[in-house]
C-alpha cells in the first residue's frame, strides 16, 4: 500500500425504493423493492487540516442526492418498454420516477459512483476521491463498482 495514501469509509442506509429488471426471465421482471444501502470508500494523498480524508459532515450534498434518487422512488431502465406508462404514473403522482441506464445493483453502483464523484470533485478537487461504491439491496445481495 502506498504510504502516502489514506482511506476512509462512509455508509448511507435506509433508502427504500422499487425497481424492475424488464429483461429478466425471472420474477425480477416485476416491480419489487428493497431498502438500499450505499457504502463508499474514499482515498486521499493528503489529509485535510483537521486530519481527515473527507469531512463526513461535509457529505450532505451526497446524502441529499441519494435521498432524491432512492428514497421512496421507482427506478426504471431508460430502455424499459413500459417507460411511457411509468412516466404517466409519475405525472399522476402515483410514483416518483427515476430513469437510470441500469437500475439493477451493478448499474446503480456505477451510476452512484459517477454522480457522487462529481460532488466530491467540487468539494475536494483532486485531493480526495472515491475508490469504491457498494450498493446493497438487502443483507444477502450487493454489487460493487471499483474506480480505475
Amino acid at each position: 500500500m502506498d504510504p502516502k495514501k489514506f482511506k476512509s469509509t462512509k455508509r448511507f442506509t435506509g433508502y427504500p425504493c422499487t425497481h424492475r429488471q424488464w429483461r429478466a426471465g425471472s420474477h425480477c421482471r416485476f416491480v419489487h423493492g428493497y431498502s438500499r444501502e450505499f457504502y463508499f470508500e474514499f482515498a486521499a494523498k493528503m489529509l485535510t487540516p483537521e486530519g481527515w480524508v473527507v469531512d463526513f459532515g461535509g457529505l450532505k450534498e451526497v446524502k441529499k442526492w441519494l435521498e432524491h434518487q432512492f428514497d421512496h422512488t421507482f427506478l426504471v431502465a431508460q430502455d424499459d418498454p413500459s417507460l411511457e406508462t411509468f412516466k404517466k404514473l409519475d405525472q399522476d403522482g402515483v410514483l416518483q420516477l427515476r430513469v437510470l441506464p441500469n437500475p439493477g445493483m451493478e448499474g446503480t453502483a456505477e451510476y452512484v459512483y459517477l454522480e457522487a464523484s462529481k460532488i466530491l470533485k467540487k468539494l475536494y478537487g483532486d485531493r480526495a476521491w472515491i475508490t469504491k461504491v457498494e450498493v446493497s439491496e438487502n443483507e444477502k445481495n450487493s454489487a460493487i463498482y471499483l474506480a480505475e
